[in-house]
């Protein structure tokens, strides 16, 4: 019925399919454990372009060059994180600092209570219990959710020993990594024939440039979310402007919190002060914002991966509704690797 050349692209089509799906979730279900590992790959890659150049210029001798790489590059992300904590530290206190000021929206949740219970007296007694039954799963609900925030709280604290381990090992790895780097690959290459070495060259090349794109074209979108949010916060006269930009910029990453969690806190809390107006435009702000984002995903990555932008929104939206950001994840690569593939000439 079909060619039989068809027939051997849907056979290695897949064997592609079946294989990377195992990597996939072999790699994702054993990465507590080779997390540092992980991290000293990522590290020695970033830091081999400086090791060339250590070894190969200024003549320095293979392990001080490993060293001073890798010593380089964990310094400078160790000065970036530190210089984001004191900010947010200094932004932190003068929040904590302004806590007694919260006392002045006491009187307006008092005044929403009143007029809740004005309410209450004159509704229908039949739907008292009712009303009752979902006021007390509220309540339930906030206490769940304190309790999970504390725990979480909790948890981190008793994990930093751990942490601090797993940076340790993780320079470690950094280091043995970038030192054997240039001869691992070398010996990576000995195993392919000629045309397999070129094959496997480009291969790395495109995986390579394709995964530097698709962080960059992310970071672009987070670094959009964090201006779009300090400037509108900053017109809205919204009070710590800076911090709030950089936590949104932060949710915008996360898969669950996303940045509605800030918006939308922000929004309630000028609703009961009665800010109305800068409630208002909080809540078109944010709407602005997921717009946009929503405008800019499906374009950039697929622009920076070199995929249809439907293909892209496909992958996102089937993705995030299957396993969340992981779906997501398993699908863009997917179609990454088998893009590569078939540029190469292996599917």
């Amino acid at each position: 019925m079909f060619n039989q050349e068809f027939l051997n692209k849907l056979r290695n089509f897949m064997i592609f399919i079946v294989v990377y799906t195992l990597i996939f979730v072999l790699f994702f279900s054993t990465l507590s454990y080779t997390l540092p590992f992980v991290i000293g790959i990522i590290v020695s890659l970033v830091s081999l372009p400086i090791v060339k150049f250590l070894r190969y210029k200024l003549k320095f001798k293979e392990s001080l060059s490993s060293l001073i790489a890798v010593i380089f590059v964990y310094t400078i992300f160790i000065l970036i994180l530190i210089g984001i904590f004191t900010k947010i530290t200094y932004e932190t206190k003068q929040l904590i600092s302004s806590i007694p000021k919260i006392n002045t929206i006491i009187p307006y949740i008092q005044e929403y209570f009143d007029k809740l219970r004005l309410y209450y007296d004159n509704i229908d007694p039949s739907l008292v219990p009712k009303i009752e039954e979902q006021i007390t799963k509220f309540a339930y609900s906030s206490l769940d959710i304190t309790i999970t925030i504390f725990n979480k709280l909790l948890s981190l604290v008793l994990k930093l020993p751990v942490m601090f381990l797993i940076l340790f090992v993780s320079f470690l790895s950094s280091y043995f990594f970038s030192k054997d780097m240039l001869n691992f690959k070398s010996s990576i290459l000995n195993i392919f024939t000629t045309e397999g070495k070129i094959k496997f060259t480009r291969f790395v090349h495109e995986l390579t440039k394709s995964i530097t794109n698709y962080f960059k074209a992310y970071s672009f979108i987070v670094t959009i979310t964090f201006l779009e949010t300090f400037i509108g916060f900053t017109i809205l006269r919204i009070n710590y402007a800076l911090i709030l930009s950089i936590v949104a910029a932060i949710f915008d990453v996360l898969p669950i919190l996303g940045v509605g969690a800030v918006y939308l806190s922000v929004a309630i809390y000028h609703i009961i002060i009665k800010k109305y107006i800068v409630a208002i435009g909080l809540l078109i702000l944010y709407l602005i914002v997921t717009i946009v984002r929503q405008i800019l995903e499906p374009k950039l990555v697929s622009t920076s991966l070199g995929l249809h932008p439907v293909a892209v929104l496909a992958a996102i939206f089937i993705g995030i509704k299957a396993y969340g950001f992981v779906g997501m994840l398993y699908l863009i690569f997917l179609m990454v690797l088998y893009n590569i593939l078939k540029k190469i000439n292996i599917l």
